[in-house]
């Protein structure tokens, strides 16, 4: 399914997984949560996914793909303030792929996040990393800021010649 908004490409979501070490029993955040893929490859690890999404199409799509899962439909800070079940454990990793109004939602997740909680933020745009890296820095959880660029081979003239794919940043921050 074809969401609208720039699907978190597969070599970013391996290495998003790496980032956040899911162990089993971990329960798992995925905020804007778009087609499910992020969703789906967490619940290898961990049964307890959840995902949040402002867009009904992509909550019904996360659904399909991980029907374990619980994922909501609306906006992220008002949806964190009441999630059920968060509250007795806390959320032990993270991963946003939305960042619509994350100045609103960031202070809700840090409440929720259980000690040792990660976050990976995946972005396409430089400012919002540096949004993002600044809040991570003022609440005292910033672990690194990465950039990841990947070109993909295409037959060129009977050789193969690589096409880059637009850079992606990787915000990392543990609690």
């Amino acid at each position: 399914m074809k969401l609208p908004g720039t699907a978190t490409q597969e070599e970013n979501i391996h290495i998003a997984m790496g980032k956040l070490n899911i162990q089993p029993g971990n329960v798992f955040l995925d905020i804007g949560c778009g087609s499910g893929a992020v969703s789906l490859a967490a619940s290898r690890f961990t049964d307890g996914i959840c995902g949040i999404d402002v867009r009904a199409e992509a909550v019904q799509a996360s659904k399909m793909l991980v029907p374990k899962g619980e994922f909501f439909l609306g906006d992220a800070a008002e949806i964190l303030a009441n999630l059920p079940g968060i509250d007795r454990h806390g959320i032990d990793r993270c991963f946003i792929g939305g960042t619509r109004h994350i100045d609103r939602f960031f202070p809700k997740l840090l409440e929720k996040a259980a000690p040792g909680c990660v976050i990976v933020v995946d972005l396409a745009r430089i400012g919002i990393a540096a949004q993002v890296a600044a809040m991570m820095k003022e609440a005292g959880i910033f672990q690194e800021l990465i950039q990841i660029h990947i070109s993909r081979g295409y037959e060129l003239a009977g050789d193969i010649a690589l096409r880059p794919a637009n850079p992606i940043f990787m915000v990392i921050g543990k609690c």
